[in-house]
């Protein structure tokens, strides 16, 4: 079973039956997603994916403690 999320009704539900629907994007090409329809609303839902980790991002606060490279202040130069 796949989970849908609709962005109409705000609505996350459980679907067996999804549907592989296959478009072309511009940039990547051929393309393809799982579509089920709302149970509430009746549109079109795309299958609900976690969040992908995002990559560590850097502290820009410096020893100095102006928050970054501004003016005199900072040690960088």
């Amino acid at each position: 079973m796949s989970t849908f999320f609709c962005e109409n009704c705000n609505h996350t539900f459980e679907d067996n039956q999804g549907l592989k629907k296959e478009y072309k994007d511009y940039i990547y090409g051929p393309c393809w997603k799982y579509i089920a329809y709302c149970p509430e609303c009746k549109l079109e839902c795309s299958e609900k994916r976690e969040p992908k980790p995002g990559k560590a991002k850097s502290d820009l606060s410096m020893d100095c403690g102006s928050g970054g490279c501004q003016g005199p202040a900072c040690s960088r130069f």
